[in-house]
């Protein structure tokens, strides 16, 4: 028992995980259930020439991909629906009982308006992507029928002839269905490179459907031609009566009107641009402290090396005057020789210390940068927690 209980709940398990991974081979075409409006997916893989279909009836749709992968020539289709066209008109058979105009032919039906785009909002994390083209247009109206004929005029003998009775009028086209919102936000997942500039890599096309032909009258029912009749006149027994004429065409239906093109937003995710800009800002840090370091130690060695210039000019200078004393060299030349150095002594020593205080100027300057560099980049972390702890941001 416990064994059993045991496969189901893995199978179980393996239901659940299977819901939440949609892999769509290569070529190949997934329509998605018209009972769900949001879906989501831990993993949305779509191999190149791979189709999407959404179903028309729903209004929207939400599709979220914590990971996805898309191939080259994806689609996503949402798509609304066409317009049915309207049915004809009746048409009048026969001819019309003697003396009596041709029946008018029956209207036609106006075509059906078509279906709005699919609204879709989508939040994708994307480890790849080849090329997509995502078409939410609207549905093209449906065309207006064609007006019925009208009956023929009936016979004539001792009246007046009577006309063909008039035509349907045409149906109008029905109005194109709107295009559908798009909204996609994403992040980029997986290594650096697999994704290119997502802008320019995801075409979206959400125009209004184009509104319906209108359908054409009909025509108008024959006449009666004209004869003689036979009948005692002045002029004899025969007396000519001129035909009834046709009947007029149908007032043929008015076009339907385009649908209006729907809006699109492709945007970054703000925690993945936050991303981004601390990375910008960490790098910069690095870059500084590596100018830091190369600097102060240039700086370092200017002052070693003036510092050792100083030790040899004094050295120099006690050797001159050490060879002074034990010369016969009288008393101003020694006296001389110790003002020199300690001229020389106290020049070396302006020196170092011009030297040590612009290196402790340069030290100062470049840890300023680096204190507000640092408080930019906690700035910028802090925000980015804030953003993940909200829960808009889940």
């Amino acid at each position: 028992m416990s064994r059993v209980l045991m496969g189901l709940l893995v199978l179980m398990s393996a239901m659940v995980h299977a819901e939440n991974v949609l892999h769509v081979k290569a070529g190949q075409t997934h329509t998605l259930s018209p009972q769900q409006s949001a879906v989501f997916f831990d993993k949305l893989i779509l191999e190149d020439g791979a189709v999407l279909q959404v179903p028309g009836a729903l209004e929207q749709l939400q599709l979220d991909a914590a990971w996805a992968e898309i191939g080259k020539d994806v689609k996503i289709l949402a798509r609304g629906a066409d317009g049915k066209p309207g049915n004809a008109g009746e048409d009048r058979s026969g001819q019309a009982e003697e003396c009596k105009a041709g029946r008018r032919g029956g209207d036609a039906g106006h075509g059906t308006q078509g279906g709005k785009g699919v609204s879709l909002v989508m939040m994708m994390g994307i480890a790849r992507l080849g090329s997509l083209t995502i078409n939410s247009r609207g549905g093209a109206g449906g065309q207006g029928g064609t007006g019925g004929q009208g009956q023929a005029a009936g016979p004539f003998d001792k009246c007046n002839a009577p006309a063909g009775g008039a035509g349907g009028a045409g149906g109008d086209g029905g109005d194109g269905g709107n295009g559908g919102q798009v909204t996609l936000t994403y992040r980029v997942l997986g290594e650096k490179g697999a994704v290119g500039d997502v802008a320019t890599l995801i075409s979206v096309q959400n125009g209004g459907g184009q509104g319906g032909e209108a359908g054409a009258g009909g025509d108008g029912g024959a006449g009666t031609e004209g004869k003689y009749i036979n009948m005692r006149t002045l002029t004899g027994n025969r007396k000519w009566m001129a035909g009834g004429e046709a009947g007029e065409p149908g007032v043929p239906g008015k076009p339907g009107r385009d649908g209006v093109k729907g809006q699109v937003l492709i945007q970054q995710d703000l925690r993945d641009r936050m991303d981004t800009m601390i990375q910008s800002q960490s790098a910069q840090v690095a870059a500084l402290r590596d100018q830091m370091v190369q600097k102060l130690a240039q700086e370092k060695q200017q002052v070693e090396a003036a510092a050792k210039q100083a030790v040899a000019a004094v050295e120099a200078q006690v050797v001159a005057l050490q060879a002074n004393l034990n010369s016969t060299a009288n008393q101003s030349s020694v006296d001389q020789s110790i003002a020199s150095i300690q001229q020389a002594m106290e020049q070396q020593a302006s020196r170092i210390d011009e030297l040590g205080a612009k290196l402790e100027q340069s030290l100062k300057a470049m840890q300023s940068q680096l204190d507000q560099l640092n408080k930019q980049v906690s700035s910028l972390d802090k925000q980015v927690d804030s953003l993940s702890a909200s829960p808009s941001a889940q």
